[in-house]
């Protein structure tokens, strides 16, 4: 209640230079830039939206995986192998959490969101669909099934887990 007294009382001193009143701190041109931004950061959070600019973000997560592809691409050198050839990369590249966002995967075939208890799972032709969908499909956890979207064959306990960060 006292923070919430201070804000009321700093708004009468408003039109005062902030040297001159007992709310300085509140008043200070820095203060109001910083609460701007965390009003925008919390807005676009609020609203499902990103707050730094997507090609900003695209350059630093660039930046983060960079090092890791260098030392692929050398390794694959002295090998014999040309990295650009490769269709999907051998390993996996962190970039770290700050480049995790919540995601929201629709199953193709059933329409359902994806949820804990309906994970998305990859398949090795690199399809995905929900865990309930592939389970009418395969009708039990160890028997082969078909993609529902190409030729290719896989069991459901040899599934790849996706992970989605904050799905409830």
């Amino acid at each position: 209640m006292r923070d919430i007294q201070r804000l009321m009382g700093c708004l009468l001193f408003c039109d005062r230079q902030p040297a001159d009143t007992p709310y300085a701190d509140l008043l200070s041109p820095t203060r109001w830039e910083e609460v701007a931004q965390e009003f925008a950061r919390q807005a676009c959070s609020l609203m499902g939206q990103a707050y730094d600019s997507p090609l900003a973000v695209a350059v630093a997560a660039g930046g983060a995986a960079l090092p890791p592809l260098l030392k692929l691409n050398t390794m694959m050198q002295k090998n014999g192998q040309d990295l650009a050839a490769c269709t999907q990369l051998p390993i996996e590249i962190e970039v770290g959490q700050e480049f995790v966002y919540r995601s929201i995967f629709a199953c193709p075939v059933s329409r359902d969101q994806s949820t804990a208890d309906n994970p998305p799972k990859l398949l090795p032709c690199n399809h995905v669909l929900c865990e309930q969908s592939i389970l009418k499909i395969a009708r039990s956890r160890s028997r082969v099934f078909k993609c529902p979207y190409c030729p290719m064959e896989a069991r459901p306990d040899n599934l790849r887990l996706l992970i989605f960060p904050d799905v409830e």
